[in-house]
């Protein structure tokens, strides 16, 4: 049996008729930039996060960078953010000309350790060590940038209070959370702005790259407006300096089809969440594999799910000859990355997230996995374990 990380074939097959009207009608409408479709699709992704205000970008990554740069964060400020993360949530901020910080994840929601903020925003140390040895005085902090990581929101209670206490703005890295849910509130609604991408294999994926800024306040959405279209207030009035970060009204139009079936596909994640759950239990996996934990008052979206194992590598290549699709997000934490190292990092220094990042592994997990494609993915693991012992 072969079985994807990822089937985004079964996804699509039964929406093609739809996705091709969609298309079809922006087509014979020749507006392809701006217009209807884009403006139909915020106030529909709008609703759904709960805030008044969204933002159709080209991608996450530059959804990120229009949020922080509507925000005011530019060259000589710091911003607080997580190692463990795809790195273009570091290279947004150091495409403005700010510098990232790194504090330490928590190991059950792989998310940034509020604690961890506090020590460097309040004490001046973090994980120990005075701000001097690694950074300038924490009064350049600028914004923090939390990571839901894998679907799962950050502890932000903590992270929000301590903003308001400094006078920090918070912008949320949702990429990988929609639809997810702290206490009461969507990811993305919680912050200044969250951000998301709809990269292909994200749980609302475009055929092809785009991405979004949602937001409660009406001047931070009309100044990223003005920053994807080259800082434009009116054609050929460029009062900021922009960039290109158009979401085009095709790939609008084929997202308000998916967004229509997102809350059904992330009942189906939740299920096959659990289903693993299970089969774990059943085969007696519990002592080899660290199973992905939802903390309290969360909802999980389930856009990875992720276990923790010590013989990672091992198991890793042990599946992929059974034919199985698994995953590394991310090996390599961002502080320890060859781009980075002027900052001053070395490794010891975020023990949670380089533990964390040398034992995860995402296991295939996608909206029409069938039980045998689970019941194969936990009895080859159980496979490897029983020839390991």
């Amino acid at each position: 049996m072969k079985v994807p990380q990822l089937d985004l074939e079964l996804l699509h097959e039964p929406i093609m008729d739809e996705l091709r009207a969609a298309m079809d009608e922006i087509v014979r409408s020749g507006r392809f930039i701006g217009g209807e479709a884009v403006q139909a699709f915020e106030t529909e992704l709008a609703e759904l996060i709960g805030v008044p205000y969204a933002a159709a970008v080209s991608n996450g990554t530059d959804a990120l960078v229009a949020a922080l740069q509507a925000l005011g964060v530019g060259p000589g400020d710091e911003v607080l953010t997580t190692p463990f993360t795809f790195f273009a949530t570091v290279a947004s901020i150091v495409r403005l000309g700010a510098k990232p910080v790194f504090v330490d994840i928590d190991s059950e929601t792989c998310g940034i350790k509020p604690e961890r903020v506090y020590d460097y925003v309040d004490d001046g140390v973090i994980n120990g060590k005075k701000v001097s040895e690694h950074h300038s005085e924490h009064t350049k902090v600028r914004a923090i940038v939390p990571v839901h990581l894998y679907g799962q929101c950050c502890e932000m209670d903590p992270i929000l209070e301590l903003a308001d206490q400094f006078s920090l703005m918070v912008v949320e890295d949702a990429a990988q959370a929609i639809l997810a849910r702290y206490k009461d509130t969507p990811a993305g609604a919680l912050g200044d702005a969250g951000c998301f991408s709809f990269y292909p294999s994200k749980n609302l994926g475009a055929l092809g790259e785009g991405g979004a800024v949602v937001t409660k306040d009406e001047g931070v959405v009309e100044q990223i407006r003005q920053i994807r279209n080259h800082g434009q207030s009116e054609a050929n009035v460029h009062p900021i300096v922009g960039g290109n970060y158009r979401l085009n009204a095709l790939t609008c139009a084929t997202l308000r089809v998916k967004l229509r079936h997102l809350t059904d596909w992330t009942l189906q994640r939740a299920e096959a969440a659990a289903t693993y759950n299970s089969l774990f239990e059943e085969h007696q996996l519990l002592d080899d594999v660290i199973l992905p934990r939802v903390a309290r008052e969360r909802v999980h979206n389930w856009h990875q799910y992720v276990i923790r194992v010590d013989q990672r590598d091992e198991l890793r290549a042990y599946l992929v000859e059974q034919g199985i699709g698994v995953q590394v997000y991310y090996p390599i934490p961002a502080h320890l990355q060859a781009s980075m190292k002027h900052l001053g990092y070395a490794p010891g220094d975020l023990p949670e997230a380089e533990r964390t990042a040398n034992e995860v592994l995402s296991l295939p997990l996608f909206p029409g996995i069938n039980y045998d494609q689970q019941e194969y993915v936990v009895s080859s693991i159980k496979d490897f374990f029983d020839s390991h012992r």
